[in-house]
């Protein structure tokens, strides 16, 4: 019995002192303050005030967020209930912003209106995951008759998704009903939009530049109407991309899929684009995006910026062709016969840096494979001089650019279908089996002049 006492009083005592020693590491895990770096977007959060109890605290905090035009503060008020193996926090946003004069007003209008909420568990061995929650926005600026008038609407949906957040990967998610922007006479919809984001961190730990990712996005529908036309419409649009590393190796992979799209009077279905880079090498793309911060910070004419990035891309490329870097990409649009596209695209570079550098086009290989319906074509042509005002007999006209083309071997017509096949080796250029170099050297050097 006086066993059974004490493991008693020893059970009593620790379920008494657990919550102060849980309330403690929750403490000192969140007064730590915390940066987050995901490409140009700076995230910073720190604690600025902190009351704990034996099985909950309250806290305030600040959150600051700068890039991509954005530099603000928001203040945070947190509940926090302590638990067995970590704490529920219950974040609000404070009734004012930390610094009001940074966010701009609309942001303000909005975030008042959305009130967002987060649900969140902080675990004793780290990691943080939350649930997101936002109201309805609806947000205007009317004319100002001073200026230009130009009147701006923006009515967003409920939402809710959630963020992960832990050494080894970050995760974020959202969706909602409806996204309407109207400015002026063009209107953007979105229906059923939703987004995730999976990153996992570089080698050294940070969410730098070109992380390892999986990203998916889409939309029911996406419309786009300028006063009473449709410019624009995508129904089920899909998109996806993700970008892996090993060693100094990178792939990445890009992806757009439509049930159906419409555009000034033009209806087509299954649209499917996908794109991938394969092999690329990842050290000499960090120091092309530093370089280009460069150029960009330096007050350059026109022609010489020109001048200058085509040398650093040139210079890229000689540095990572010994990896063997390659793009390949497929385009498939429309399933009726007679009015489909076709593309196959397959562009590598092989062969020795110093080849490169004096022999460009020999190190590249090129295979392109190209099929289109002419009742497509005749019907995209129609619609180009309809909303063009084109006289059709004034240029060339459609039929007359297919004869050329079959009478140059550039393409072949056949059962309504153009075809056409392009295949560049060893600094040849053949088009349809029949060699076009002299061509390829003529664009090249109207491209360099057009360089330098």
């Amino acid at each position: 019995m006086r066993k059974i006492l004490i493991a008693l009083l020893l059970v009593v005592v620790a379920a008494a002192a657990w919550p102060v020693y849980v309330g403690v590491q929750i403490e000192n895990a969140l007064e730590e303050p915390f940066t987050l770096h995901v490409g140009e977007l700076h995230i910073h959060h720190v604690v600025d005030r902190y009351e704990r109890e034996r099985y909950r605290a309250r806290a305030t905090s600040v959150l600051h967020v700068v890039g991509e035009g954005l530099d603000f503060e928001l203040e945070l008020e947190h509940r926090i209930d302590h638990r067995l193996l970590g704490a529920a926090v219950q974040t609000r946003t404070a009734p004012g912003l930390a610094d009001g004069g940074r966010m701009p007003a609309l942001w303000a209008a909005a975030l008042a209106q959305a009130r967002p909420r987060a649900d969140s568990w902080l675990g004793l061995g780290g990691g943080v995951s939350s649930r997101l929650s936002s109201r309805p926005v609806l947000i205007a600026r009317d004319a100002d008759p001073d200026e230009e008038p130009v009147p701006f609407r923006l009515h967003l949906g409920a939402g809710q998704g959630g963020i992960a957040y832990s050494p080894e990967r970050m995760v974020l998610s959202f969706d909602t009903d409806r996204l309407d922007f109207t400015e002026g006479e063009r209107r953007l919809l979105l229906e059923q939009l939703y987004f995730g984001l999976v990153v996992h961190p570089d080698p050294d730990g940070r969410y730098g530049p070109l992380p390892d990712y999986d990203i998916g996005l889409g939309s029911g529908l996406v419309s786009f109407t300028r006063g009473d036309r449709e410019i624009l419409a995508l129904e089920g649009l899909q998109m996806s991309s993700n970008q892996n590393s090993a060693a100094n190796r990178l792939d990445s992979l890009w992806r757009v899929r439509a049930e159906e799209l419409r555009s000034v009077g033009l209806g087509l279905e299954t649209l499917d684009l996908q794109l991938t880079a394969l092999r690329w090498h990842r050290p000499t793309l960090l120091q092309f995006m530093e370089d280009l911060e460069g150029v960009r910070a330096m007050a350059l004419a026109t022609d010489l910026r020109t001048g200058l990035l085509l040398g650093m891309v040139l210079e890229g490329l000689q540095r990572m062709i010994e990896h063997d870097p390659s793009l390949k990409g497929h385009l498939r649009l429309n399933s009726q016969p007679g009015k489909h596209v076709r593309l196959a695209v397959d562009l590598g570079l092989s062969g020795e840096p110093e080849t490169f550098a004096s022999r460009p086009l020999e190190s590249i290989a090129l295979n392109l494979d190209f099929e289109a319906g002419v009742a497509l074509l005749e019907e995209v042509a129609a619609l180009l001089e309809a909303e063009a005002g084109l006289d059709p007999n004034a240029g060339m006209d459609l039929q007359t650019w297919l004869e050329l083309a079959v009478d140059e071997e550039w393409a072949h017509v056949e059962n309504g279908v153009l075809s056409s096949r392009l295949r560049m080796e060893d600094g040849r250029l053949l088009i349809n089996g029949r060699d076009q170099t002299v061509l390829l050297l003529a664009l090249v050097f109207g491209i360099a002049r057009g360089m330098f």
